[in-house]
């Protein structure tokens, strides 16, 4: 049994960064019931070595509650340690990340239905299918249980594609359903936990390519290796109106 799990990140304007795009991303890790399982220990005991409980990207970067007082050779230690326990143990990572503005013009109401009703619908159902073509390509036959963070507001969406999948023998065959999907807690499901961090790192990265500053590469991102077993997709207006056009002239699958 494969399990994958999922977490979203997305940016706010600040003063600072008033004319940044606004980009929504989901992130999701792919692996094997076992290697979870030894993911989750390994997890847990570097957490432990690190006085927290769970982790938050978000908090951490911010240096926030109990990150504050972190002092720099702990915080790049930690997340190291992070990295590594991630790279060992999930077998594909994949991530889908949506400039907002470009889909609110584009994804009208008459196309949400099929391309997602919310930015999250979107980009989940595009992890779903990377992930799906990984394990084609992989020539890996086995179901996958997914596992999503609860997000508020977030579940109407999910609900709806997952019910229509599944009342679909091809698309259920197609994403390899096994009649059920799950949400956790992220601060207890620990595997979400790199889940919200590579999400925030795309995100960020995609805000920084899709934007009029300078590119860098964050290190924290470097560090990751993501040529490695990783796919990260970006639609902007060029990526949105070619789906659309596909789906016109009928060449998409549909579920």
């Amino acid at each position: 049994m494969l399990t994958a799990y999922f977490d979203e990140s997305y940016n706010h304007r600040t003063e600072k960064n008033r004319y940044d795009p606004l980009i929504y991303s989901v992130g999701c890790w792919l692996s094997t019931a076992e290697r979870w399982k030894r993911f989750g220990k390994k997890w847990r005991a570097a957490l432990a070595s690190a006085g927290v409980e769970s982790f938050h990207m978000k908090d951490y970067e911010s240096r926030r509650g109990e990150y504050e007082h972190w002092s720099e050779l702990k915080r790049v230690g930690v997340l190291r340690r992070l990295h590594r326990i991630m790279k060992e143990h999930a077998m594909y990572g994949c991530s889908v990340s949506l400039n907002r503005g470009d889909y609110d013009e584009i994804i009208l109401d008459d196309l949400k239905p099929f391309f997602g009703k919310t930015y999250y619908g979107f980009a989940a159902l595009g992890c779903l299918e990377q992930l799906n073509a990984w394990c084609d390509g992989q020539g890996l036959e086995g179901l996958i249980h997914y596992v999503f963070a609860d997000l508020a507001k977030q579940g109407a969406d999910l609900d709806r594609i997952f019910r229509t999948a599944l009342n679909n023998p091809s698309a259920k065959k197609q994403l390899r359903l096994r009649g059920m999907w799950s949400k956790g807690l992220m601060w207890e499901v620990v595997q979400l936990q790199a889940a919200d961090i590579i999400a925030y790192e795309i995100n960020k990265r995609a805000v920084n390519d899709a934007g009029m500053g300078e590119p860098f590469l964050r290190k924290s991102l470097a560090n990751l290796h993501l040529h490695e077993n990783f796919d990260a997709k970006y639609y902007g207006r060029d990526e949105l109106n070619k789906l659309v056009s596909d789906y016109r002239r009928g060449v998409l699958d549909t579920y």
